[in-house]
């Protein structure tokens, strides 16, 4: 199959720089500690509308919340939000205005966050994972590219592979983009699936009416699901876009 050369698709993605991870999310737990201030952490979380114990991991690091939730924590401390999230230090009257488009020192109209669960699928012999019901971090994506792919920022999440059986194409804690909306699999294309607590990440095939999950590396063998075992597992979403550190 041969495909045709679209100039400005071309250049969208020379230029796009498309992503990249938002600088100084790492040391939140230290500026939620200095909004909280000298009220308790009960009495701080319960003004946000959270547990206690939500409070502390987000203390501890553990997770990180959504954006509706850096919102009420900036509200209730009285702490610019783009500062909270990401420690930025400039004049944030503007950027907090009621309805500004601008959040963490970007322009929300060009990019999209995407959120990155403290999730970690197989390319190997299986990993158990835990459900995380709050990101752990965001990845910025310009919309354009988001058009461009035909992406919707619900659509997507974040999370990371660990193993080796999807080599050369996926390596050990490579960033992963699923579409959660596509749980059809389709021929050839990289898919996140389910069993039980298992995640794993495989290329699907057809083979008459049985699921070929397919490691890209040889050394592993094919995987067969036949049609009447095929209800123990769940397609979480097809891997769309993978992204890697090259070097040390």
């Amino acid at each position: 199959m041969s495909y045709g050369y679209d100039k400005n698709a071309d250049d969208i993605m020379k230029n796009a720089d498309h992503i990249f991870e938002i600088k100084g999310i790492m040391r939140f737990p230290d500026r939620l500690k200095e909004s909280i201030g000298d009220i308790s952490i009960r009495s701080f979380a319960k003004k946000c509308g959270l547990s206690e114990g939500v409070m502390r991991n987000y203390l501890a690091g553990k997770t990180y919340p959504s954006l509706d939730k850096l919102a009420l924590m900036a509200e209730v401390s009285n702490k610019p939000l783009d500062w909270l999230v990401a420690g930025t230090e400039h004049n944030f009257n503007e950027l907090m205005e009621p309805g500004s488009k601008y959040v963490i020192g970007l322009n929300l109209e060009e990019y999209a966050l995407i959120p990155g669960y403290r999730v970690q699928v197989s390319a190997g012999h299986g990993a158990l994972n835990c459900d995380q019901q709050d990101p752990v971090r965001y990845l910025a994506f310009r919309r354009k590219w988001l058009k461009f792919r035909g992406f919707e920022e619900h659509e997507l999440a974040i999370v990371w592979a660990k193993g080796d059986s999807m080599e050369p194409t996926i390596h050990s804690n490579d960033t992963l983009v699923v579409h959660l909306g596509r749980n059809s699999p389709a021929d050839g294309h990289i898919y996140i699936f389910r069993n039980g607590d298992e995640l794993f990440v495989k290329r699907y095939q057809n083979a008459f009416g049985s699921w070929r999950l397919i490691s890209d590396n040889p050394v592993y063998d094919k995987l067969d699901i036949p049609k009447h075992e095929q209800h123990q597992f769940e397609v979480v979403g097809q891997v769309v876009h993978i992204a890697k550190d090259i070097g040390d």
